[in-house]
């Protein structure tokens, strides 16, 4: 059977993990080589976070980051930094399946968030029809309306809840239309509680059990760090209450980690 334009071109890998897999298994990338992403890909990984946040990759590097993991069919989502909606649409239009957006504090941020990563009538994201994201007009699809609707459907828009104020009012946040994914940050949302380094703090556990919870009620897939040095839960412990993006380190915290673990047996200790 021929590939229509759909299947052929304007591929997602990340869409369609969420829309075939009872949970996906990722990890983030923070050093500027692709060779990163191409052996997360390689180890089992099924996707990536691109970190932009923090860290030292641009546009240049996202761009090889993200070629690599269409080369290797690995999902690629970049975690953008907080509220810079024209980072977000560039990070798109070079290729992203989707973005992680950091510090969604509110029902009023998340819907910025929809409105950046959604073309109109969905959103306010800028039309750019020959992009990367768009195979570069290589789709064969003659409506461009059509073009503009696949991409919407295909984007993953992931948002982070590191913030009280979020939780505060967590089940109108995630009540809001549009979001793909909603992720947990404990570092910083045990910060904003006030127990930043106390690992299994009650009042953390809680909050992120009450925004599991609205996810739960809301049909919306959720997650958080596996193995967390502030909520401490395995991949298991975490499927069974029901978490969809179990990420796990950083290809540097992987790499430190090896070769210690590699000098050590070779001295001896």
């Amino acid at each position: 059977m021929a590939k229509t334009p759909e299947t052929a071109y304007l591929r997602n890998p990340m869409r369609e993990l969420l829309d075939t897999k009872p949970y996906g298994l990722g990890t983030f990338i923070t050093l500027t080589d692709p060779t990163a992403v191409e052996l997360a890909a390689l180890a089992g990984f099924e996707f990536v976070v691109l970190e932009c946040e923090h860290g030292s990759a641009n546009l240049e590097t996202l761009s090889n980051h993200l070629r690599a993991a269409r080369a290797r069919g690995i999902g690629a989502m970049v975690r953008v930094p907080a509220g810079d909606w024209g980072f977000v649409q560039r990070v798109l239009d070079i290729g992203a399946d989707g973005v992680l957006v950091p510090h969604v504090s509110n029902v009023s941020a998340v819907t910025r968030a929809v409105s950046a990563v959604r073309y109109p009538p969905a959103g306010h994201r800028g039309m750019y029809p020959n992009s990367a994201q768009a195979d570069f007009g290589a789709h064969g699809i003659a409506s461009g309306r059509e073009v503009l609707d696949v991409l919407n459907r295909a984007t993953v828009l992931a948002i982070m809840i590191e913030d009280a104020s979020a939780i505060a009012e967590i089940e109108s946040v995630v009540g809001v239309p549009g979001i793909d994914i909603v992720v947990v940050g404990p570092s910083d949302l045990s910060a904003s509680l006030g127990v930043v380094g106390l690992a299994d703090n009650q009042e953390l556990a809680g909050a992120i059990e009450r925004v599991f919870n609205a996810c739960r009620s809301a049909g919306i897939k959720f997650g958080i760090p596996v193995e967390h040095a502030a909520f401490p839960k395995s991949a298991t412990e975490l499927r069974e209450k029901g978490a969809w993006f179990l990420a796990s380190g950083s290809d540097a915290t992987f790499l430190l980690g090896g070769w210690r673990s590699l000098v050590k047996r070779l001295r001896g200790a």
